[in-house]
């Protein structure tokens, strides 16, 4: 990154001053480029076309803690549309990039989308988001794994999963412990397809050299914990010596046997959840994981948002018996 003379003045005399002054990041490099246009245009919808992840909408960063986990903010980049979600409901439009860069809405201006319900806050985010696509943005790359849109009045920023999961990985004491599978998903993009475990889940435990899930007991996985966050297995396990995977009627416990031994990344998707991914990209499959404790002992659910009118009493009624 270039500084200006007095800037660079700026920065020496911080870090004379203030021991331990902070250098700026790279992500905080990004920005500040992207805040003096130091972009590339995009010309063709070609060269963004995937599934990308949402890193910043307007002011909004999805993440677990603020409702929208991995893979709930979106944009997938076809040849002539787009397919979008920021956390609640999904919708999308067909689109034209011109070569000056801008992004045309070419239907009619309508959209439709899914029915769910949404806080007045994060339904009111789907409409500014939605209409964002309308507003003519420009559609710039910051690097190659990041892509920048912006309007007159909003800005979108969006990161390949593979960044995504670099600033996002985990630490081991996060994920070490019990945890109850609860479903199995296969994706590709925006599409998924799924299945519940069933009745006979069990428990993986995730220590620091072994994990084991408690329905092959006897067919413990030796491992260890990588920079990537994965849960790397030290050697090949044959699946069918378990018995629980052999005798198997449905496919709960072939899916997690074959998740645990596929050298999996780990990402944090809740307070006390976790999903274990097989292909962190466009195209892959998790197994999500609740904790053995919030199971057991489940949080009391949170109140009624006090913007959410309060619902009416069904009304009364008589049974009338027939002689």
């Amino acid at each position: 990154m270039i500084f200006s003379n007095h800037k660079y003045l700026l920065a020496l005399a911080c870090c004379a001053s203030i021991a331990g002054c902070d250098i700026p990041n790279k992500e905080e490099n990004t920005a500040a480029n992207s805040a003096k246009g130091e972009t590339e245009l995009v010309s063709s919808l070609k060269d963004i076309k995937g599934f990308w992840l949402i890193e910043r909408f307007e002011e909004f960063e999805p993440s677990w803690e603020n409702g929208a986990p991995w893979r709930n903010a979106f944009v997938q980049i076809d040849d002539d549309y787009l397919t979008y979600k920021v956390g609640c409901n999904q919708s999308g439009n067909p689109v034209l990039l011109g070569s000056d860069g801008i992004l045309r809405d070419t239907g009619d201006g309508s959209r439709m989308q899914t029915l769910e319900g949404c806080e007045p806050s994060s339904a009111a985010r789907d409409g500014r988001f939605f209409g964002f696509f309308s507003d003519n943005p420009q559609v710039r790359r910051l690097e190659p794994d990041r892509v920048f849109l912006k309007s007159d009045t909003q800005e979108l920023v969006l990161v390949s999963p593979v960044r995504w999961y670099q600033t996002h990985k985990p630490k081991f004491l996060e994920i070490k412990g019990r945890w109850i599978p609860q479903m199995s998903t296969t994706y590709d993009g925006w599409e998924s397809s799924g299945f519940g475990i069933g009745e006979n889940r069990g428990i993986v435990t995730i220590g620091r050299s072994h994990m084991v899930w408690s329905q092959c007991s006897d067919l413990p996985i030796s491992i260890r914990w990588t920079r990537e966050a994965r849960l790397a297995a030290k050697e090949a396990i044959d699946l069918d010596d378990c018995r629980a995977v052999k005798r198997a009627t449905t496919n709960g416990p072939r899916a997690i046997m074959t998740m645990l031994t596929a050298n999996p990344m780990v990402i944090r998707t809740g307070p006390d959840s976790i999903v274990l991914v097989d292909g962190i990209g466009e195209k892959g499959r998790r197994i999500d994981l609740q904790s053995e404790e919030s199971v057991l002992n489940p949080h009391e659910p949170p109140p009624i948002p006090k913007e959410y009118p309060t619902p009416p009493l069904p009304p009364s009624f008589s049974l009338k018996i027939n002689d």
